[in-house]
């Protein structure tokens, strides 16, 4: 998990494309996707016990072919939190939606003014593009996953990753549905042009040869 969600296919858990060249579209599809199974697990909706590629979630399930439950996933090895899968579901939520603030994860245009529907929420900025791993040098990118980083970004941005938390955890704390939810989540992470590709950005890493990178994002 640790390498697919930093590294390959399940990348969109971080906010990112898996490859140079997946488009915006496809990116928000697949973390749409994963924010719903989430959601099922933080408001006790969708069991923990049942096989992942049982619960009727198709695009899900070709992720997770394996005998794999919602417990395995969340709390292999970890036993003390089985009890609260629900928070830790939620959080598994929370981080996506603030990797998608983080420069290196995610371009977004400036904040219109507008709000997202009738949630009485403000709307973020616009998805510009995805970025993605592969190319990216490592200190680069984590240079804007920093809490210096964060801090500046809530002093300028309003809605900020924040503000949105803050939003999803009152409308979990509501219960709400996903259908409910799903309005806000679409307008959070409303993409400019879906067929815009993913690429390193400005964080492209130096040519071989060159300083050494470290390996972990």
């Amino acid at each position: 998990m640790l390498y697919r969600s930093h590294y390959g296919d399940l990348q969109f858990m971080h906010a990112m494309g898996a490859y140079d060249g997946e488009t915006a579209g496809e990116t928000v599809d697949r973390m749409k996707m994963w924010a719903e199974f989430l959601w099922g697990v933080a408001v006790g909706k969708t069991p923990t016990g049942v096989f992942i590629r049982e619960l009727n979630h198709p695009d899900l399930a070709a992720y997770f072919p394996g005998d794999l439950t919602a417990t395995n996933l969340f709390a292999t090895g970890i036993v003390e939190v089985r009890k609260d899968l629900d928070q830790v579901a939620m959080g598994a939520l929370l981080h996506m939606v603030q990797d998608s603030f983080s420069q290196a994860h995610t371009e977004r245009g400036l904040e219109s003014g507008a709000q997202c529907g009738n949630t009485g929420f403000d709307k973020p900025g616009q998805i510009q593009r995805f970025h993605s791993y592969a190319q990216q040098s490592s200190t680069s990118h984590d240079t804007e996953d920093t809490s210096k980083a964060l801090a500046l970004h809530t002093m300028q941005i309003s809605p900020s990753a924040v503000d949105v938390s803050r939003a999803f955890l009152a409308l979990w704390k509501e219960k709400k549905s996903w259908m409910e939810v799903s309005e806000f989540f679409d307008c959070v992470f409303d993409v400019k042009d879906r067929s815009v590709e993913a690429d390193a950005g400005p964080y492209v890493a130096p040519p071989r040869g060159s300083s050494p990178e470290r390996l972990d994002p």
